[in-house]
């Protein structure tokens, strides 16, 4: 017979898939019939921008593009000239829980970009980009806390509470933050855009109603020629944004993952009537906030259960829930990068972080640096030096759980003019997420069979036993066939507090 189950359905959303994954792209360009012969490449830059998420059956799909520039010194020349290339990328992800209904975020980050010359009219760059995906399906899980009726079998049950963390919400927003940037009186002004770097940063987060405020903030770097010269400058520019995200229901109390992508990007300082004198950028950003929203929530279930009269026959489901947990750590690297000739001055630098791995040993986590700088020699050459490094950072992680790590590096890189070469410091920060799996054991069905009762005539109809340190009411209940209730009235007790080890009780069966 089929015993009736209270049920409640609590909608989640499952995150089937987390991963990060490396791939590579390369293109050949011809230099343009208005450009001059390369004599050496000095620099490259580039920026990964995202098209499209999407997903199939067992399979989803990014596209980007990568906007790279190539500056270089020109052969017979002075000052630098450049070169952009539009390399567009695409990888996939193979799971069997993908389906097209699958909500994807994805975060795509340069990891390294080089070009090298086939002859002065040819060159073939090559970019590596660094992608963390997560997918989400919806699910539910259904909980029993009751029992509305056992049909006089005798049925005993016992809940138990449960914190767990569960996702909400998957949900992006596109947006645009755009400003006229002020060239300040101390740079020259702008004559040709080299070469951009931007940081959209979310700050903070803040739940009204059924809307999510988004705070951040865009970080640019500018590298330009001046009209009429040749030496690089750098120009630097920060602005706030916010958006707002349409929630579902309002969780004030939820927590929420932001990731930020761009998708294009555009800077003008063209000369027109409305800036003559080169000293206004109009700057458009295009990008995607993502947002994954998690909530903690205290759930009744029934934990065990047993009859008196006949054997049940439970039926259980098993669930899934990915509790995440947050660290941000830092680091600095410090070192003299070694150039070719002595520097006069620091022109640029690029630095770009690869995929962050836990050391085998430890709770440290490594993450690989890609430097670049450009310097002009004391004797007016424009040249670069490159560096690989890593740097390490102290982090608690624990040894059964999964990790994501974003590495970026911090607002203040420092770079000087030494003896030996370029003084570098770099900060590194490390977004580390943490997922661990928690694994709940739900009853979703229960029944016995009537004409199969226990057998109850060797059980007599009192038992005096000495609890130990591991009895507990329940537990003795269900070994001697009683019930909770009835071993506290026999025993004048109000709660399971009041039983000693050792001391005897009495212990009716039911």
């Amino acid at each position: 017979m089929d015993i009736y189950l209270n049920k409640e359905k609590l909608d989640f959303v499952k995150n089937v898939l987390s991963t990060s994954l490396t791939h590579e792209e390369t293109m050949e360009m011809i230099v343009p019939d208005a450009l001059p012969d390369i004599l050496r490449i000095v620099d490259v830059d580039a920026t990964a921008f995202l098209r499209s998420k999407s997903s199939d059956n067992g399979r989803v799909t990014i596209t980007g593009n990568v906007d790279a520039v190539v500056l270089y010194c020109p052969d017979g020349e002075d000052g630098i000239r450049k070169m952009t290339l539009d390399i567009p990328f695409s990888f996939s992800v193979t799971d069997s829980e993908i389906t097209p209904a699958t909500r994807v975020t994805a975060v795509v980050r340069v990891v390294s970009a080089d070009a090298s010359m086939i002859n002065p009219r040819k060159i073939i760059a090559r970019v590596e980009l660094l992608g963390h995906l997560g997918c989400y399906n919806d699910a539910e899980l259904v909980l029993s806390g009751s029992i509305e009726d056992d049909n006089d079998a005798g049925i005993e049950i016992m809940t138990n509470t449960s914190d767990i963390v569960t996702t909400t919400l998957v949900r992006e927003k596109t947006f645009v933050v755009a400003d006229d940037i002020q060239v300040p009186h101390s740079n020259p002004p702008v004559g040709t855009i080299l070469k951009y770097k931007v940081d959209l940063t979310p700050e903070e987060t803040k739940a009204v109603g059924s809307k999510l405020i988004v705070r951040g903030t865009a970080d640019v770097v500018l590298h330009y020629l001046p009209p009429e010269d040749n030496e690089m400058v750098r120009l630097d520019y920060s602005t706030e944004f916010s958006q707002i995200l349409e929630l579902d229901n309002p969780e004030s109390e939820g927590f929420y993952d932001i990731d930020i992508m761009l998708t294009n990007a555009y800077f003008d300082a063209d000369n027109t009537p409305s800036n003559p004198d080169g000293r206004t950028v109009v700057m458009e950003l295009h990008a995607v906030a993502q947002c994954v929203a998690s909530e903690k929530k205290t759930v009744t279930y029934i934990a065990d259960m047993y009859s008196t009269k006949y054997p049940l026959n439970p039926e259980v489901e098993q669930y899934a829930f990915d509790t995440r947990a947050h660290s941000k750590a830092t680091a600095v690297f410090h070192n003299v990068l070694k150039t070719q000739k002595p520097v006069s001055r620091v022109l640029a630098m690029n630095v770009h972080t690869g995929p962050v791995e836990k050391k085998l040993e430890g709770n440290a986590v490594k993450c690989p640096l890609n430097i670049n700088a450009v310097y002009l020699t004391d004797d007016g050459e424009i040249m670069s030096s490159s560096q690989n490094a890593e740097v390490e950072v102290n982090t608690e992680i624990h040894d059964n759980a999964k990790f994501m790590a974003l590495a970026k590096c911090g607002k203040d890189v420092f770079s000087a003019a030494v003896n030996e070469g370029i003084d570098v410091r770099i900060p590194v920060e490390i977004n580390v997420t943490e997922i661990m799996e928690n694994n709940v054991n739900m009853l979703s069905g229960l029944s016995y069979d009537e004409n199969a009762p226990l057998d109850n005539s060797k059980f007599p109809s009192l038992v005096v036993a000495r609890p130990t340190n591991q009895d507990t009411l329940w537990l003795m209940a269900k070994k001697y066939r009683s019930t909770p209730s009835l071993i506290l009235a026999a025993n004048e007790l109000e709660g399971e507090e009041d039983i000693v080890p050792g001391k005897l009780l009495i212990i009716p069966k039911k």
